[in-house]
C-alpha cells in the first residue's frame, strides 16, 4: 500500500513524440523517430535553426532529449556558426556547377534563363518582386538539377549494365541522396547543383554503387571506386561544405 501511494506520488516523467518541437528559450530542440537508425543522432537544420534529434524508436525519445541537454553547449556553438539564411536576389553570385554565375533583374522575363557577357561571365535573368524573383530562381536551379542528374545517372547506371533507372528531387535537410535498388529509384538533393561538378558526380556514383550494394561496405566503396576514381576529396567537400548550400532559400 505504501509502495502503491509512493509510485502515485512520484512525479510523472514526460511523455515524448515523434515530431514533437520543445522550447529550451536558446533554440528549439525538434524531435524524429528513423527506424533505419543505429543510434541516437543530433544535428542542425540548416533551414530552420532547429536543433534535430533522432531516435531510433519511440521509446528512445526520452534518451535522445537527454543526449540532446548533454549537447547544449555544442548546438550553441555551431547555431552561432550557421550561415544565414538568403534569399535569391538580384546581384547575387552563385556557383551552378561549379560556375559563377550572377543573378540579374530582367524586365519580362518570366522563366529564368542565363545570358553570357561578352567578356564570358554569366548571368542568370528573371523578372518579379522579391519573393517571385527568387522563386523563378530556384525553380530554374531545379529544373537543372533534373537534367543533370539524369544524365549522370545514366552514365554511372551504363557502367553496371543497368538502365531504366528514374530519379527525382527533394530537399534534403540530412541526406543528399538515397536509393531504392528493388524499383530502381534514386532520389536527390536539388542543391548538389550548386555544388562543384565533381560533387554532384561523386553523389551519383554514391548512389548509383547502391543498385548493386544496399549498403557501405568495402565492395560498396570499391564499386564507387571504380567508377568514380578517387572519391575522398569530393565526400569531404559535402561533410565540410555541404551545409553552405542549405543557406539559399526561396
Amino acid at each position: 500500500m505504501i509502495a502503491s501511494l509512493k509510485a502515485l506520488l512520484r512525479p510523472s516523467e514526460p511523455a515524448y513524440t515523434a515530431g514533437q518541437a520543445i522550447d529550451f528559450g536558446d533554440y528549439i530542440l525538434r524531435l524524429k523517430v528513423n527506424a533505419r537508425a543505429r543510434r541516437i543522432s543530433l544535428r542542425l537544420d540548416a533551414k530552420t535553426g532547429e536543433a534535430v534529434v533522432t531516435a531510433p524508436r519511440p521509446k528512445h525519445l526520452k534518451d535522445a532529449v537527454a543526449f540532446a541537454k548533454s549537447r547544449h553547449d555544442w548546438i550553441i556553438e555551431h547555431r552561432r556558426a550557421q550561415p544565414q539564411a538568403e534569399r535569391f536576389t538580384p546581384g547575387m553570385t552563385i556557383q551552378i556547377r561549379g560556375h559563377s554565375v550572377v543573378l540579374a533583374e530582367k524586365a519580362g522575363v518570366i522563366t529564368a534563363r542565363p545570358l553570357q557577357g561578352e567578356d564570358g561571365s554569366w548571368q542568370l535573368v528573371t523578372s518579379g518582386d522579391a519573393t517571385l524573383f527568387a522563386r523563378r530562381i530556384e525553380r530554374y536551379l531545379r529544373q537543372q538539377a533534373l537534367k543533370a542528374l539524369q544524365t549522370e545517372t545514366d552514365r554511372y547506371a551504363a557502367m553496371l549494365d543497368v538502365s531504366g533507372v528514374k530519379i527525382s528531387l527533394f530537399d534534403a535537410k540530412g541526406r543528399w541522396g538515397s536509393c531504392t535498388p528493388s524499383r530502381k529509384t534514386i532520389r536527390y538533393s536539388w542543391r548538389v547543383i550548386l555544388a562543384p561538378q565533381q560533387v554532384l558526380e561523386y553523389l551519383v556514383a554514391h548512389e548509383c554503387a547502391h543498385l548493386r550494394h544496399p549498403d557501405h561496405s568495402e565492395r560498396f566503396w570499391n564499386e564507387v571506386t571504380a567508377m568514380f576514381g578517387d572519391y575522398k576529396p569530393a565526400r569531404k567537400w559535402l561533410k565540410t561544405e555541404g551545409h553552405t548550400l542549405f543557406r539559399y532559400s526561396s
